[in-house]
């Protein structure tokens, strides 16, 4: 499996999971409040003070996913208020369990509470279904839909750390020969190993999408420009220099590249206008080559 194909299958399994807490959880919800109105023995776990890492909930939010919380506002609210609800509903047991009466304040809180949750899980679950419906079906890339969702993630990393970040765009040369000489199914087997190529010749957290046809985009994390053009640059001669095997046929490819500053001063769509731009100088100049786009403009190619 591609980097991608493997991530498409991590976001199902996640979706998978958040299905199976959020059944539990109104399972758990349903129970308390059972217990509140009639009375008995509380599960031991509700009265600890851990008790929101006890639950099913609770295991999600803190396990694979509890590592990308900081990265994640919407996450951490989500944690924040699942903390709260426990907390919200030990301080009701407790109070039943010393025979005190509930205060009609507290037990409004917990189902504001409870009601914010829901909210927060269907708007993760959302989220994750999203992510599902912008994957590129023949490459396993994240797709065009993805670019503004991503993107944005990346601009809000590159002012919170100020750590750079270069965007390319990537267009296959002369494409159209590959379907005319061998027909659309070699095409898109080329495409299919045109993915994989990128994704084995990369870095392991860059991003790589397929914008439709023979179209690609790269985000580059923590690159400045001149990095990211001696980077592409090499990425562009081994790609020249390989031979895809296609069921019996040797395919060749060549690639022309556009490189920029992912600025946040730019809205994504005029960063993606400037990117293809150097692309197309890249494409006009022949093919085969890697174009920088610098603020101004000036372009440059790095040496060959």
């Amino acid at each position: 499996m591609t980097p991608s194909e493997l991530a498409h299958a991590e976001v199902l399994a996640r979706l998978h999971e958040l299905d199976r807490a959020i059944a539990q959880h109104a399972q758990w919800l349903a129970r308390l409040n059972r217990q509140l109105i009639c009375g008995g023995t509380p599960n031991p776990d509700d009265l600890s003070d851990d008790a929101h890492l006890r639950c099913q909930l609770g295991h999600w939010l803190h396990g694979v996913e509890h590592a990308r919380a900081e990265d994640d506002p919407g996450h951490t609210a989500l944690e924040a208020t699942h903390q709260s609800m426990h907390e919200i509903s030990r301080h009701l047991l407790r109070a039943q369990a010393a025979s005190e009466p509930i205060a009609p304040a507290d037990y409004d809180a917990l189902v504001a509470v409870a009601t914010r949750i829901r909210q927060l899980l269907r708007r993760k679950e959302q989220e994750l279904t999203e992510r599902l419906g912008a994957v590129d079906k023949l490459t396993g890339l994240w797709n065009r839909q993805a670019v503004h969702l991503r993107l944005a993630e990346e601009i809000e990393r590159v002012q919170r750390t100020r750590q750079p970040c270069a965007i390319c765009f990537v267009d296959l040369d002369d494409f159209a020969r590959i379907n005319a000489a061998h027909g659309q199914l070699i095409g898109d087997e080329a495409l299919k190993s045109a993915a994989g190529f990128f994704a084995n010749h990369l870095r392991g957290y860059d991003t790589i999408f397929r914008l439709g046809g023979e179209e690609f985009l790269l985000c580059l994390p923590n690159i400045d420009l001149d990095q990211a053009g001696a980077l592409i640059n090499r990425l562009r001669e081994k790609l020249a220099q390989h031979s895809f095997e296609i069921d019996g046929h040797l395919i060749q490819l060549t690639a022309s590249f556009g490189l920029v500053n992912l600025e946040p001063i730019f809205f994504i769509d005029e960063t993606l206008e400037r990117v293809e731009r150097a692309q197309l100088i890249a494409k006009s100049e022949g093919g085969n080559r890697v174009c920088i786009w610098h603020d101004g403009f000036e372009a440059d190619k790095p040496p060959e």
